[in-house]
């Protein structure tokens, strides 16, 4: 696939799965606004139109542990996007609080599976996230391929509540390499953007939130950065009581808005 062809499928991307690219003010530059709309439950093809974002979950099975990990701490996601919605000038699908360490489906803006490419596929951003070993099918690694390179943004991160290890972070890697070469997993650089874009990360980078540290990791497609892969708790740090959750929101924002406008 040519750099023009990538291009093209990313605007399409775009347009189809959220338009606030197009449209945000961050409130760094001078206006903020919170986003008044509020709808929970389960996603729909309405809510395409009716908000410039939505955070979908991926739904996977672990080879070990709980089969629903890949739900743990919706209270994460509703703090980021509540967050999320008051600094930059858009329509955020808001999430309602306490529901406890693990969700249900119900739960999330929406849920998606590398399985059903047509549903994944109208989301520029997915989120996944566990603290355990996991492997894809064949097809769900085609798929998860096919939808970095048509544009999406795969934001991986591993939440290890426990004193476990880096489990979800080792198999994530090593995927990547699987499915993009192993030369294509490189590490971000401190002076990425990402680490820049809203809120300055200054020379620290990554920030540790908890579990094991492992500076962050990414896959380019066309000179943008289209996988993140995180082992320090960025998302576990979005719950309300974590001590670093100011830390770990400005984070998951950076990123957010560094996949959305690139």
């Amino acid at each position: 696939m040519s750099e023009q062809e990538s291009k093209i499928l990313r605007r399409e991307f775009l347009k189809k799965g959220g338009r606030i690219a197009a449209g945000a003010v961050l409130a760094a530059g001078g206006v903020s606004a919170v986003c008044g709309n509020k709808a929970y439950g389960q996603n729909s093809d309405d809510d395409l139109m009716k908000y410039d974002f939505i955070l979908p979950r991926l739904k996977f099975s672990a080879e070990e542990g709980p089969k629903d990990y890949w739900a743990v701490y919706p209270e994460a996601d509703t703090n980021l996007l509540r967050t999320f919605s008051s600094v930059v000038r858009c329509k955020v699908k808001l999430i309602p609080d306490g529901l406890g360490k693990n969700g249900l489906d119900s739960q999330f803006n929406a849920v998606v599976q590398f399985s059903d490419i047509e549903t994944l596929r109208k989301y520029p951003f997915v989120l996944m996230t566990s603290q355990y070993r996991y492997t894809l099918s064949p097809a769900d690694k085609k798929n998860l391929k096919r939808y970095i390179q048509e544009g999406g943004f795969l934001m991986m991160d591993d939440c290890v509540v426990s004193d476990a290890g880096d489990f979800f972070y080792q198999s994530s890697y090593k995927l990547l390499q699987e499915i993009f070469g192993k030369a294509a997993v490189k590490p971000i650089p401190n002076e990425q953007e990402v680490f820049h874009n809203v809120y300055d990360f200054g020379e620290m980078g990554l920030p540790h939130c908890h579990g094991t540290y492992h500076k962050a990791q990414g896959v380019i497609i066309n000179n943008r950065l289209a996988v993140w892969l995180s082992s320090t708790d960025v998302h576990c740090a979005w719950v309300g009581n974590h001590r670093l959750v100011q830390k770990g929101i400005q984070m998951g924002i950076n990123i957010i808005m560094y996949a959305l406008t690139h």
